[in-house]
């Protein structure tokens, strides 16, 4: 992956550059927390990719500016200095110094979370926070769903928790249920929805009718907890994207 600069007398758009064995077109995408993505084939000749990007710097521009219209000004910012952590009611204070423990919890809804990265190792600073909270998540998410599916008497074999770029939760028909550490910034009642949707898809692998049914029956008003949940991504920092 290779960093390039589009050369423009007036703002100079930043890009990474990917070649792909599998593209046979020229493709860009703009990702929250990584920006603007170049996929080549891989015998194309880079020096034609700074024209190419911009040639469609009005549509990269304007895409960039809604991400960040809709990213929260508290993660806006950096380097980052607080998390909101809204599934368990608290915020996370980040500390910039050397600290023999890599937590300290300083009460109920405030803990500080200690990183010894630079501030301006973005890369650094979005892994130690992905790595705390995928160790938090561990500790909350598991129980929460146990509880759920105990509610209601439905079973899987195992979780797992991982940090997924495009979905919250997913199941296997092996009966692996995987639930996105991210989650955590999500209000309670979003997280709830997400297990008791990825608890129905226990009974119905696929989204059918009778999938939506089995999950109403389990939540009510699912459809429009989804229809929120789609917007949701925004909770959570961008820069976290960065994270090894």
């Amino acid at each position: 992956m290779l960093l390039q600069r589009s050369f423009d007398f007036l703002a100079p758009l930043e890009y990474q550059v990917v070649v792909s064995a599998r593209a046979r077109r020229l493709s860009l995408r703009v990702e929250p927390g990584r920006g603007v993505i170049v996929t080549i084939p891989r015998r194309f000749p880079k020096r034609d990719v700074p024209a190419f990007v911009e040639k469609h710097r009005e549509w990269l521009e304007a895409t960039m500016s809604d991400i960040e219209a809709n990213t929260p000004e508290l993660y806006r910012q950096w380097p980052p200095r607080s998390l909101n952590l809204q599934a368990i009611g608290r915020q996370i204070r980040i500390v910039y110094e050397a600290h023999p423990d890599a937590v300290c919890a300083s009460g109920e809804s405030v803990s500080e979370l200690y990183i010894t990265s630079l501030p301006d190792d973005k890369r650094g600073v979005a892994t130690e926070v992905s790595r705390y909270l995928s160790r938090l998540a561990r500790q909350v998410l598991p129980p929460r769903l146990s509880a759920h599916a105990a509610s209601h008497a439905l079973q899987y074999t195992k979780v797992q928790i991982r940090g997924q770029r495009t979905v919250w939760g997913s199941y296997s028909s092996s009966g692996t249920l995987s639930l996105n550490y991210k989650l955590l910034f999500l209000p309670p009642e979003l997280v709830d929805y997400v297990l008791l949707h990825e608890l129905a898809h226990t009974v119905f692998l696929d989204h059918s009718p009778a999938f939506w049914r089995q999950l109403e029956a389990l939540q009510t008003g699912a459809r429009a907890l989804d229809d929120r949940l789609s917007r949701a991504g925004r909770e959570v920092p961008p820069w976290l994207e960065l994270a090894r």
